[in-house]
């Protein structure tokens, strides 16, 4: 055995030599360690940091599933495990294990980002993007949620969404040379397609209408005939945005709300034999709602721009 002293001492010796960057000596004094002090707990989570750290992740994974076993309800240890499987591939293994890491932990930031990574990776988009929200709420301060959001955005052609994840991850995130990197280029998409799109998003080919003939002739009209087509345009207009508001909020959201929830309803139960057909419709329409979504969401955002520069008056 040894005592309590001797392990804060050797504990500590293998923090400041990770701190100096000498892991190879660190796992030296943790192996060592261990052998006579097979319980130590902390020496165990150091000894999966260390063997990642050196890439090792095969025994970092041992590692950590070893501490899962001797702390079962320590979520450190669960997410670190999940984290590990989602660098080796095993998306399944760590969508399982970050599950585990949730129950012991619901307010878990890593844990929420790291079954993102995985659910993204298992193409359960709709999810993967719940998850990433719930890490960011979270834990403002994590970039890299942020990012990876992010980039799921622009991936899905939302670039509005994109930019305005984005914007918000560099404001509690100013730092981040990497969420600035990325918003740079969703802003340039944007941008782009601005470019290359007319108001409403029809697609215009500036080429071809640049060789086209088109003439014009002058229209005479009253005033009164001028002012009667104004009221007119701007009538149309308050109509379209009278019936667009609501759709906003709803979009928005209650919408999203209910969708996580029926996430969250169908990430419960770890054993889905029962149905297995049944699961997977419901996760597929569960994505395809959140898209249309999105798409929607965006559009109407658009819309709404672009009603607002007609009429001063909305």
């Amino acid at each position: 055995m040894t005592d309590e002293k001797t392990v804060s001492v050797i504990v500590g010796q293998v923090r400041r030599l990770l701190h100096k960057k000498r892991t190879a000596n660190a796992l030296l004094v943790l192996t060592s360690h261990l052998e006579t002090a097979p319980d130590d707990l902390e020496a165990q989570e150091l000894l999966g940091v260390c063997h990642f750290k050196s890439k090792q992740y095969e025994e970092a994974k041992l590692a950590f599933q070893t501490l899962t076993r001797m702390a079962p309800t320590y979520a450190p240890a669960w997410v670190n495990l999940g984290a590990i499987q989602n660098l080796l591939g095993d998306h399944q293994g760590a969508s399982r294990t970050l599950r585990k890491a949730l129950l012991k932990d619901k307010k878990n930031a890593s844990a929420h980002y790291n079954l993102g990574i995985a659910q993204k990776a298992l193409k359960m988009n709709s999810m993967a993007i719940s998850s990433y929200r719930e890490a960011i709420k979270l834990a403002p301060d994590m970039p890299e949620p942020y990012t990876n959001l992010g980039n799921m955005y622009v991936d899905m052609k939302s670039l509005s969404q994109a930019v305005k994840c984005l914007q918000e991850g560099l404001k509690n995130c100013p730092k981040s040379a990497k969420l600035a990197a990325v918003l740079a280029r969703a802003e340039e998409l944007k941008e782009g397609r601005r470019l290359n799109e007319a108001p409403l998003g029809r697609l215009v080919d500036e080429k071809e209408l640049a060789h086209r003939q088109i003439r014009t002739e002058k229209r005479l009209l009253t005033a009164t005939q001028r002012n009667e087509e104004r009221d007119e345009i701007r009538g149309l207009a308050r109509s379209v945005r009278h019936l667009t508001k609501p759709v906003i909020p709803l979009l928005d959201e209650p919408l999203h709300h209910q969708l996580h929830i029926l996430q969250l309803a169908t990430a419960q139960n770890d054993t889905r034999n029962e149905a297995p057909a049944v699961f997977d419709n419901m996760l597929q329409t569960i994505q395809e709602l959140d898209r249309m979504r999105q798409e929607t969401a965006e559009a109407t955002a658009e819309m709404k721009a672009q009603l607002e520069k007609t009429d001063s008056g909305l």
